[in-house]
């Protein structure tokens, strides 16, 4: 609420028995709102028939989109391979390895946890959002799957790189156990690349200011 009124987005607001400042009664939308986007929404409160304060946050921020446009079977070709890059991920665990007491490959494998999780959560987003979004949508979605898709095929990578390196230099033979964990590295680096390859060059972008008005007060 305090950060409501310090970006003055609650003013006067229309009520039904006429102009007045809006009350605390806020749903939990609005404190999910992040501070960055408070100037994309008016709060505004109506008094209904029974006398009950009703919350809603119009949105005024204009229409984005996210450029150049990505083909619907790209968006599900993104979340796929997210998909898979987890199916690889989990995979390379199972199995008792050397390369597990490696530092130096574990610590970057460990990481992608991180950014395919950043990677996915964006794809899902991707694939349900409709070309036109708000602000805060097409700037989450535009940031987050193509860094997640990247620093996932670079740690992963990095990851496949020192583990062959290691298999190819060590005086000992290594067990097939980490071969396979150095070929589902590979498979996670891959499928990674390919996705930010389908999305290296998009942002997001406004097309239009917003029509929303402010709702109308019922008598």
């Amino acid at each position: 609420m305090k950060l409501l009124e310090e970006s003055g987005i609650i003013g006067e607001i229309p009520q039904k028995t006429g102009r007045a400042t809006a009350g605390p009664r806020f749903g939990i939308e609005y404190a999910m709102i992040s501070k960055k986007y408070l100037v994309d929404y008016r709060v505004v409160e109506t008094v209904d028939d029974k006398g009950k304060i009703r919350a809603e946050a119009v949105y005024i921020g204009g229409d984005y989109v996210v450029e150049p446009p990505v083909a619907v079977r790209d968006r599900w070709l993104i979340l796929g391979l997210s998909a898979l890059s987890w199916v690889a991920f989990i995979g390379a665990l199972l199995p008792v390895t050397d390369a597990a007491q490696i530092a130096y490959v574990m610590l970057p494998y460990v990481a992608c946890m991180v950014t395919m999780y950043l990677m996915t959560g964006a794809a899902i987003m991707f694939v349900r959002e409709k070309e036109i979004m708000t602000r805060e949508k097409a700037e989450k979605i535009s940031k987050r799957v193509l860094y997640g898709t990247l620093l996932t095929a670079v740690l992963s990578g990095a990851s496949f790189i020192a583990l062959t390196v290691t298999i190819i230099t060590s005086d000992s033979e290594f067990p097939a156990n980490d071969i396979l964990f150095d070929a589902l590295l590979l498979v996670i680096a891959a499928a990674s690349g390919v996705a930010f390859s389908r999305c290296r060059k998009i942002k997001a972008v406004k097309i239009a200011d917003s029509e929303s008005d402010l709702p109308a007060v019922s008598d």
